[in-house]
């Protein structure tokens, strides 16, 4: 059985029965706690603290970075290098792409993504089914309009927003990031809208339409 836990920013926790595969722990200068929980593997997408706080990890984790194909016990992943800026990554640097797969669904988390994906890119990434995608914009990642037309490439059947704003989300940090209400309304004639109340979700089916999800997060 497949289940993720939301905590918070970009951070999941995947479940794929008992192999636990953390993504993009962050540090909780930028408001969240962070839970000290154990993990098989933890995925990093970049360097920058709110998406590399391995300490923060409890016991002992294979830290994954890179693009390089790998398997994770059930799982099979591969990264595709982007920009975290819409300057080629003159501002702000890379990030990778993060593909992942068990036997039944693929899965891809967009990390700081910062501008609309090449063809090569797309390519690259393949088909997706459940995509986790930066909204809130402000210098950091993609906005809005960015975030729906990057979905519009992938075409996935679940999406997951995440990096937004809400109270707890430093503003000193992140002065300019802004809230999930944008995306939710810009994508409300594109996409069926679900929030569940829970920030364990269970991936037991996909959607028969594409959806957002919108996931409370866990801290």
């Amino acid at each position: 059985m497949v289940h993720f836990e939301y905590y918070a920013h970009s951070c999941f926790l995947f479940h794929f029965g008992s192999t636990k595969i953390l993504i993009d722990p962050y540090s909780p200068e930028i408001g969240y706690k962070m839970p000290e929980r154990g993990a098989d593997y933890v995925w990093v997408s970049h360097s920058h603290y709110d998406h590399s706080n391995i300490a923060g990890v409890s016991g002992r984790a294979t830290v994954i970075r890179g693009c390089a194909p790998r398997t994770l016990g059930p799982v099979t992943s591969y990264g595709v290098l982007a920009d975290h800026d819409g300057q080629g990554g003159a501002n702000k640097g890379h990030v990778t792409v993060l593909c992942f797969q068990n036997r039944s669904q693929r899965y891809c988390h967009l990390a700081d993504l910062g501008q609309r994906l090449s063809p090569e890119q797309v390519q690259e990434i393949g088909t997706c089914d459940v995509v986790m995608v930066p909204v809130g914009g402000g210098d950091c990642t993609l906005n809005a309009a960015q975030a729906l037309e990057v979905l519009a490439q992938l075409k996935p059947q679940l999406i997951l927003p995440m990096h937004y704003r809400t109270p707890f989300l430093s503003r000193a940090r992140f002065p300019t990031i802004d809230s999930l209400e944008p995306f939710l309304s810009k994508a409300s004639g594109h996409y069926a809208v679900e929030k569940v109340n829970d920030g364990v979700v269970k991936m037991d089916n996909l959607p028969a339409r594409p959806t957002i999800l919108v996931v409370p997060h866990l801290y």
